[in-house]
């Protein structure tokens, strides 16, 4: 019979036999995706028969899976810091350790405090999204160079109902006018000359980093991974000239790689930013800078 029960069965024996971690959850979470029902349905309908059509929809999940596409792209969406973004094959999957840097964020800011954000290479949005959802007076853009990201960004914006407090702008921080034209578009969305908080989860990994990755990671848009032959073409572009962006006072948190903690502080204070920690991730890993104007 083919029966929920049946299906998970032979599904986690399968995902299991090439080697998928979790089987029995990531059976359980593409069959929910197949019948488009939630999880915990999946446990209380164990005798439910499924149809041919779900159950083709569902074999064509688990061979992705098998092929090692990441879940959260199978899924359609991820949950970060209590928010289910939507995702896809064009944004980087939202990971646990970014969290951080919305939690060290919560300990600079006050929960009633007015500020203007910066999201450089926003993706999802889930950083800057998070924080709008967090502090209810602040305002902020994103921006991203690719429109599908942008795209992706604008539905997770009205999902969560920050569509008024966010603006998402498809902008390409290498071109020349890059600052001006974010300063103009602030002005105009926020009423603000500069920014008070810039964040940023930049391309960072190295050339000998984007031969080793995860199976899973193959997947995700290498542009927003690889971050250059030494992993720094972000931080040197970007903090020679972010002063012309920063309000007094303001606060800058970019995520980095571990192995590059010498050149940043080096970039840092040949621009004159002496005022600045690294924070550690959940793994105890050096893996954000905070810069302080």
């Amino acid at each position: 019979m083919e029966t929920v029960k049946t299906h998970l069965i032979e599904k986690t024996q399968l995902l299991k036999d090439n080697s998928i971690d979790v089987s029995k959850l990531e059976a359980r979470l593409l069959l929910a995706k197949a019948l488009n029902k939630n999880l915990n349905w999946t446990y209380l309908n164990l005798e439910t028969k499924i149809s041919k059509k779900e159950i083709s929809k569902y074999e064509i999940l688990i061979k992705k899976k098998i092929k090692r596409f990441p879940t959260a792209y199978l899924l359609g969406n991820k949950e970060f810091y209590s928010i289910n973004f939507k995702v896809n094959e064009n944004t980087l999957i939202p990971r646990p350790e970014t969290e951080v840097i919305i939690d060290e964020i919560k300990k600079n800011f006050k929960s009633n405090n007015k500020f203007s954000v910066l999201d450089l290479g926003t993706g999802t949005g889930c950083i800057l999204l998070s924080i709008l959802s967090e502090f209810k007076n602040s305002i902020g853009i994103g921006v991203d160079k690719y429109l599908e990201s942008i795209k992706v960004a604008k539905i997770n914006s009205k999902r969560n109902n920050l569509s008024e407090r966010s603006k998402f702008i498809n902008l390409d921080w290498h071109q020349k006018d890059f600052f001006k034209r974010i300063l103009k578009i602030n002005k105009k969305f926020s009423s603000n000359e500069k920014f008070d908080l810039v964040v940023s989860n930049p391309p960072y990994l190295l050339k000998d980093e984007m031969k080793s990755l995860m199976p899973e990671v193959k997947h995700e848009p290498k542009t927003s991974l690889y971050g250059g032959k030494n992993g720094l073409s972000f931080y040197k572009r970007i903090i020679p000239k972010i002063n012309l962006l920063l309000s007094e006072n303001s606060h800058i948190y970019f995520e980095i790689n571990p192995k590059n903690l010498e050149s940043i502080e080096k970039i840092c204070k040949n621009n004159n930013f002496y005022d600045f920690q690294y924070i550690n991730d959940l793994s105890g890993k050096k893996r954000f800078v905070l810069i302080k104007n």
